[in-house]
């Protein structure tokens, strides 16, 4: 009996070493990525409520002086196309990354945009990022 009861604390060991071990990971990638998708989301957002500051705010120190009230005009006409309707709403969704160099990324989104569960149109979108002061920032 007592070699099943050390089988089991074995086994139980081993178990919470893995789910420790995966969470640990979990938590790694989802900083890792969870930057950029906070980015994105923050740039839609802003876009949405008609704030230009926060929109320029998403990009790099270098390409924030380039920003100009008609570019962001020209996102927002951009957008308000795929959710021209009231009962449209849109998602965007993390695909892959790939890097450039040291700090420059390629990362590749989804846009959903849907009516319904049934109705839903993908458009695949693409934006260089780069690490800029410990944090994502878009480049032009």
């Amino acid at each position: 009996m007592s070699k099943k009861l050390t089988f089991g604390k074995l086994a139980g060991t081993i178990f919470c070493i893995i789910a420790t071990a995966a969470a640990v990971v979990l938590m790694f990638a989802n900083a890792y990525y969870g930057g950029q998708m906070k980015l994105i989301d923050k740039c839609f957002t802003a876009i949405e409520r008609d704030d230009y500051d926060s929109f320029k705010s998403c990009f790099s120190a270098e390409d924030r002086e380039s920003i100009t009230e008609e570019y962001f005009s020209a996102n927002k006409w951009i957008l308000s196309c795929f959710t021209d309707n009231e009962n449209n709403k849109a998602a965007v969704s993390f695909v892959s990354r790939e890097r450039l160099d040291k700090n420059a990324y390629n990362v590749t989104f989804d846009l959903t945009v849907y009516n319904d569960s049934e109705s839903s149109e993908v458009f695949r979108l693409y934006f260089p990022f780069m690490r800029e002061n410990g944090r994502w920032v878009i480049v032009i």
